[in-house]
């Protein structure tokens, strides 16, 4: 499979799979819409930092693959 593609597939589905449980921890966590919309931002964030931070920790060995 050519790398850009892959890439980009995995970007994508790891970018909707931070959106759905982002969105599931706002619904769950919030008592309105405002609390929601926060708990849901507070939680795309953490996630997307952590994914980031992953990366870069584990880069080697995923340029290695």
């Amino acid at each position: 499979m050519n790398e850009d593609l892959f890439v980009r597939v995995v970007g994508g589905i790891g970018t909707i799979s931070i959106l759905l449980v982002s969105v599931t921890v706002g619904a769950l966590l919030g008592n309105n819409p405002d609390e929601m919309f926060a708990w849901a931002m507070i939680s795309t964030v953490t996630l997307s930092i952590g994914a980031v931070i992953i990366i870069y920790r584990f880069e080697d060995k995923i340029d290695s693959m």
